[in-house]
């Protein structure tokens, strides 16, 4: 499919006409693929895993043409750092410090490349095939039978009358469909379309309305039930079961959701951005009973993996009841032409992802045979001179650069494989240390100078995208100070904390993320002007300081704060916190 719909040139556009070579590729794709289906069981069980000259020249057109599709899906940054890892294979014992290994022959390499389990089908194209595949066919149906559509409708209804609407339309419709999308760009295409045009409308600058849809569509990578692609991945790298990855992502992702909502809302306060005329918004009564039953698949899906079951089966079940409830509706009836157009923008949209798996596992092939996963961790440890802190910094910085030219989830991949094992020998347990690398996976999205999520929501709000990235570095500014909370407040992540633990840790945030955001925004319920502006961010970051004594502070200052602000607003009504 990558053959057959991206051109040989990138930026051109997608091909009306499949070009004789693209022809030969396709067909050679199938043939040196299918070959290593079929001749698997030889392989391993007759031959014992011994390669002969047919698997080593299939093998090369194999690594050959999964780096050209990737190429043409994404670019040339994994190529590359693919070419990278299979290259320093073979020039081993010329190789500088802690990255020299014996040497491999060129045969050697292809047959690990191309026939083992550890590489080209490995457990990055496991992953994929068997977990993620399913769902990206299930947000397609969601799309199709009107899912999205009443998301949106509903996120309107909700947020009726409250400052700075259609951005928090946007921020919570994000979230519900980005939850079930995977993809942040898809999201803010999806959804962006409706919200955008409303933000700009009732008062917010084009570069705000992007980079709003941005932040928000980005959370929704986090946001349980499905999380996008790499959180199957995550699930799979650290042998813990998605139900569990979920619920450990779970808080992390609704105090995103959390500092999304207090950005718009002190945005829209400071420059007396209102809402949308009541007669535009619908009502919420009538659009619950129009489409209450697009929550039942999502519900489903909790059930399902909460009852053990595997999150292929979840996303089955969630497809079948999409198609019987697209009967409930008038416009959105599964016929036989749009079960065809459902699976067809599934099929498209997986190749954003499945046109990277080849070359990420062409880069793990190169890390396991080469035994790099121990020497980057050391690597990791001696730039941060055993610092935790400095350690997750190089954290952030590695997944702002990769990210440069990367979907999320190959960022994660790599950063999995190059980071990870230095936070574990820093004395961080496997599962934070892959949860921080999933998160900061994600900044490149919003974070100039390549922020892809930002440019889709510049485009349609017809802003400029450097300015619209800059923007969303501010409304998704959680997602950089999040990650250093998932290691000094354990609580965060349900994961090896006892309750009362969780709670100590989620009941702070509630208190600094406020603070932090007014000391952004300049607004609380009042204008923060001059020393008090910087007071409060100082008190903020004080609440996720791990010390009894900084978070008390921290509590007063914001009881303080609120009583000072609302005597000097003149005690405000309560609407004026919606």
């Amino acid at each position: 499919m990558a053959f057959m719909l991206y051109p040989v040139k990138r930026g051109h556009g997608g091909q009306k006409k499949v070009p004789w070579y693209d022809l030969i590729a396709c067909a050679a794709a199938i043939f040196v693929f299918l070959y290593w289906a079929v001749t698997y069981r030889e392989y391993a069980i007759a031959r014992k895993g011994q390669a002969n000259m047919t698997d080593f020249y299939l093998g090369i057109i194999a690594i050959i043409l999964v780096m050209e599709s990737c190429r043409r899906v994404i670019g040339w940054i994994i190529p590359i750092i693919a070419l990278v890892f299979s290259v320093q294979l073979y020039f081993g014992p010329y190789m500088p410090g802690v990255f020299a290994n014996k040497g491999f022959s060129l045969f050697r390499i292809v047959d690990f490349m191309y026939r083992t389990d550890q590489a080209i089908f490995g457990t990055i194209c496991n992953t994929f095939s068997v977990y993620v595949l399913p769902f990206v066919i299930m947000g397609a149906f969601m799309e199709y039978t009107g899912a999205g559509e009443f998301f949106i409708k509903m996120a309107l209804a909700l947020t009726k009358g409250w400052a700075g609407g259609p951005a928090k339309v946007a921020v919570i419709a994000s979230g519900l469909f980005g939850s079930i999308s995977g993809s942040s760009s898809a999201n803010v295409v999806s959804t962006g379309a409706f919200t955008i045009p409303m933000m700009k409308k009732v008062g917010f600058p084009p570069e705000d309305a992007g980079a709003i849809e941005a932040a928000a569509s980005t959370g929704g990578q986090m946001l349980p039930p499905v999380m996008g692609a790499g959180a199957f991945l995550l699930a799979a790298m650290t042998e813990t079961p998605y139900a569990r990855i979920a619920l450990i992502c779970a808080i992390p992702a609704i105090l995103y959701y959390y500092w999304c909502a207090l950005a718009v809302h002190y945005k829209a306060k400071r420059d007396n951005i209102g809402s949308l005329p009541d007669e535009e918004i619908p009502d919420a009564k009538a659009t619950f009973k129009e489409g209450w039953f697009f929550f039942v698949p999502i519900i489903v899906i909790f059930v399902v993996l909460g009852l053990g079951y595997s999150a292929d089966k979840a996303a089955f079940w969630a497809i079948v009841l999409c198609i019987g409830f697209s009967f409930f509706t008038k416009e959105h009836k599964m016929t036989p032409k749009k079960l065809i157009d459902a699976f067809e923008k599934a099929g498209r949209s997986e190749i954003s992802v499945g046109g990277t798996i080849g070359c990420l596992g062409i880069v793990m092939g190169g890390i396991v045979l080469g035994g790099l996963a121990q020497k980057f961790g050391v690597i990791v440890v001696s730039l941060s001179h055993g610092s935790i802190f400095i350690a997750i910094c190089l954290t952030g910085l590695v997944g702002a650069i990769i990210g440069m030219g990367a979907t999320q989830t190959a960022t994660y991949v790599l950063m999995s494989l190059i980071v990870v094992q230095g936070l574990v020998k820093l004395g961080i347990d496997v599962v934070t240390a892959n949860v921080i690398a999933f998160w900061f996976s994600a900044v490149s999205n919003v974070t100039p100078p390549v922020c892809v999520s930002a440019f889709a929501g510049a485009s349609i709000a017809g802003a400029d995208p450097m300015k619209t990235g800059f923007k969303g570095v501010k409304y998704s500014a959680a997602l950089f100070f999040l990650p250093f909370a998932f290691y000094y407040l354990p609580g965060l992540l349900i994961h090896n904390a006892s309750v009362l633990s969780a709670l100590y840790d989620i009941g702070f945030c509630l208190i600094a993320i406020p603070m932090v955001a007014a000391s952004l925004y300049g607004f609380f319920i009042a204008n923060l002007d001059g020393v008090l502006r910087i007071a409060t961010g100082i008190a903020g970051v004080c609440g996720y300081i791990p010390n009894i004594w900084t978070r008390i502070g921290s509590a007063v200052f914001f009881i303080v704060l609120i009583f000072a602000q609302r005597k000097k607003k003149g005690n405000p009504s309560k609407k004026q916190f919606a």
